[in-house]
């Protein structure tokens, strides 16, 4: 469905971004290199790992490609230890919506693509899409001892953001068979929706046991 290198590219971007969303947490909870790296895992592989599990794939992807437990792990250094990127992770404390939007449409379309090249049905597949983007999110709260995103009604629009961003790259792929475009486009959709969500505070309707006085972030 689409070549092994651009599919590798995604995957690599969405470990990378991911990584240092963990590590602006991480700064913020104070951690050592062992909880910042512990942290940084789970954001990073935690979506990918129950993806591959639900589709039976082994080896797990980062496992397969040993060599993004070392990417992490330098990211985990760099901003434990390094003053430059020490300053960085407060300044990206201010952006951690982007960052955090940006790592949740990379792995939504990787998580998207690995079932549609494995033959699952489109609707399984776009929400294959919208595990692999939004779980690592979710244990990175718990173990943070946070109420994830996903299940906050005030937190804005976040699997919905990911479910539209991957539909939106399926129709891309299947009436133009551009898979490039279909990525760029639904990365694009998920990051702009999760953003907009957040600034214009755009969300779901509200459930009937929230009441109007608690509709607020």
């Amino acid at each position: 469905m689409q070549s092994p290198s651009l599919f590798t590219f995604i995957e690599a971007a969405a470990v990378v971004v991911s990584s240092v969303s963990g590590m602006i947490k991480a700064s913020e909870k104070k951690m050592d290199l062992v909880g910042a790296y512990s942290l940084a895992l789970l954001v990073s592989f935690g979506g990918g790992t129950i993806r591959d599990v639900l589709l039976n794939r082994r080896p797990f992807f980062w496992i397969e490609n040993e060599v993004y437990l070392f990417v992490v792990l330098l990211v985990a250094i760099a901003f434990v230890y390094m003053p430059f990127f020490h300053k960085l992770a407060k300044l990206l404390h201010r952006r951690s919506n982007t960052v955090e939007a940006t790592g949740l449409g990379l792995f939504s379309i990787s998580g998207l693509f690995a079932a549609l090249n494995m033959g699952m049905p489109l609707f399984s597949a776009s929400l294959m899409g919208v595990i692999t983007g939004v779980a690592g999110g979710v244990m990175r709260d718990v173990v943070t001892n946070e109420i994830p995103l996903i299940f906050r009604y005030t937190g804005g629009l976040y699997a919905v953001a990911s479910f539209v961003g991957c539909w939106v790259c399926i129709f891309f792929i299947l009436m133009f068979e551009t898979p490039f475009i279909g990525f760029l486009l639904g990365a694009a959709v998920i990051i702009a929706l999760r953003m907009a969500s957040l600034y214009f505070g755009l969300k779901l309707p509200r459930p009937l046991w929230v009441k109007k006085e608690e509709d607020k972030p």
